[in-house]
């Protein structure tokens, strides 16, 4: 059975991108126990400590920590670039490997589900974010996702209708993948 690493993005008093009353660090939260909760008997799922800004952890304080005990990590994040109170255009998903990565099937399928419930696809992009690069020189495959933009009402509409539908597309991309 895979063992994957849910990573929610901000924490530690950083709220992370707001837009629209809501608040990255709470939303990411939330994201990471609906995917873990679609997990059931097909993966064994870990959510790493929510307390924790895992940038600032690893990154900027200089911490260590073992990703080699998982076959996959994912960090869960929203989107934010410029607020948009409605313009009936979603902005969209999107997820960063790094430039190391050399297949993204499981990132693909990722964001495949997530804009077919109604986001526009901004695709698989390559960019060595410092953590996820970190996770892969330990030899462990990771990606940064940002399931929508934050800031934009047409995005933030969609995902509060389809928060579970989105948990299930993640997951369903990553045991796809897989």
């Amino acid at each position: 059975m895979k063992r994957i690493l849910l990573i929610a993005g901000h924490g530690n008093g950083d709220s992370g991108a707001v837009g629209n009353g809501y608040k990255e660090a709470e939303l990411t939260r939330d994201m990471v126990e609906l995917v873990k909760a679609q997990f059931d008997g097909y993966a064994n799922v870990t959510i790493a400590d929510t307390s924790k800004n895992w940038y600032q952890y690893i990154v900027k304080q200089g911490n260590i920590f073992n990703f080699k005990n998982y076959d996959y990590v994912l960090e869960i994040h929203f989107n934010a670039i410029k607020e948009d109170k409605g313009d009936g255009k979603t902005k969209g998903t999107e997820i960063y490997v790094t430039k190391a990565e050399k297949g993204t099937a499981v990132e693909t399928n990722i964001v495949n589900n997530i804009s077919a419930l109604g986001f526009a696809n901004r695709e698989v992009k390559k960019n060595n974010y410092d953590l996820i690069k970190y996770i892969k020189n330990q030899g462990v495959s990771s990606a940064l996702l940002e399931v929508c933009f934050i800031d934009d009402a047409d995005d933030m509409d969609i995902f509060v209708a389809k928060k579970k539908d989105i948990a299930k597309a993640i997951a369903d991309g990553i045991v796809k993948g897989f």
